[in-house]
């Protein structure tokens, strides 16, 4: 029998880990995050409300139930993190970075300093051998696979984890809960934002959470000025709506942010490319497999790519060309399906 901790947060997916880790033998005890208190302001999907949720489903599952208060963490790692990326005309991958340093950091240690062996979690990817290590590889159902998120994390820390429902379409997931009687069975999925307030966007809670100022400036095409945009950590790369009505008759996206400028245009293909450069680079092998792949958002499609790397930097030449290379965005790099590392995306 091992002793596991399920990170809990009441919800369908971490509900029916826990029941097939307590049915497979195991004895599991529930761990919930609290990543800020919902007296500040904003709706919080890891906040007190998400506790008392995750306490109830502990109880009705017969498990011990901890709280690990990570509040302070979650601010400086993430949410900082992630509002000077917006106000530097860059768009921040808040989840990876809360799963290194807060899911995968913080949350694990607190379940060994429990005498725990390994902890488990509902996300939908699967760890697999690779080259004699084990390795985060991606799930069974496409649909949900979340490997990208998960690319950051070393070896050693993907061999205390598990990932019961890896092997599992997101349809049998509630199937099974629904089966076992569980309450979650029905209840919605989270929307992996971690806090907003009402009718904001992410980015905008954020610049009112930290007195943030947005950088204004203007929209532009070949060097003409089109019309003020509201700051450039309300937009990404590729985006097309919420721009208005820039150029009468044609669809505009969002081509590139400069300092204060937001370069648009109404041409789909200029935001086509075969190259980019990343930084931050992390790797889980020595030497990079020939059928390299890189995926430059969650729901891209990997391509096939050519990697020089030169320490945590990395210059990327893709075999086809890729979407909407986006500065603050992960790549992520697979052998097939396994991740075999990740790069902050400069430009």
């Amino acid at each position: 029998m091992t002793k596991i901790a399920v990170a809990l947060s009441g919800g369908v997916d971490s509900s029916l880990t826990v029941k097939m880790l307590c049915d497979a033998g195991h004895e599991v005890i529930g761990v919930t995050l609290c990543v800020q208190h919902e007296g500040e302001g904003a709706t919080v999907c890891a906040g007190d409300s998400a506790v008392a949720k995750a306490r109830a489903a502990a109880q009705y599952l017969g498990i011990e139930h901890h709280v690990l208060d990570v509040c302070d963490d979650f601010r400086a790692s993430v949410l900082e993190y992630a509002w000077h990326e917006y106000s530097h005309s860059r768009t921040p991958a808040p989840c990876v970075q809360c799963n290194e340093q807060i899911k995968f950091g913080k949350l694990l240690d607190y379940a060994l300093s429990l005498g725990c062996e390994k902890m488990a979690t509902g996300h939908y990817a699967r760890i697999v051998d690779y080259h004699g290590v084990k390795r985060i590889a991606r799930g069974v159902d496409g649909r949900k696979d979340q490997s990208y998120f998960l690319s950051g994390l070393s070896n050693d820390v993907v061999s205390r984890v598990l990932f019961p429902l890896g092997s599992l379409e997101k349809t049998r997931v509630r199937v099974l809960a629904a089966e076992y009687g569980l309450p979650a069975a029905q209840t919605p999925d989270s929307q992996n934002v971690c806090i907003t307030r009402p009718g904001e966007t992410f980015a905008e809670t954020l610049c009112h959470s930290f007195d943030g100022r947005p950088v204004i400036g203007n929209f532009t095409m070949n060097g003409r000025i089109l019309a003020p945009h509201l700051g450039i950590h309300r937009y990404t790369v590729g985006q097309r709506h919420g721009l208005g009505n820039l150029v009468p008759t044609k669809a505009t996206l969002v081509k590139s942010i400069g300092e204060r400028d937001i370069e648009v245009t109404t041409n789909v293909r200029d935001l086509d490319s075969r190259e980019l450069r990343a930084s931050r680079a992390v790797w889980h092998t020595d030497s990079l497999p020939e059928g390299l792949e890189g995926q430059i958002r969650y729901r891209s499609q990997p391509v096939g790519c050519r990697v020089k790397r030169d320490g945590e930097r990395v210059e990327v030449q893709f075999d086809a060309a890729v979407h909407a290379v986006t500065p603050g965005q992960v790549i992520a790099f697979y052998d097939g399906d396994v991740v075999v590392g990740r790069a902050i995306i400069e430009g």
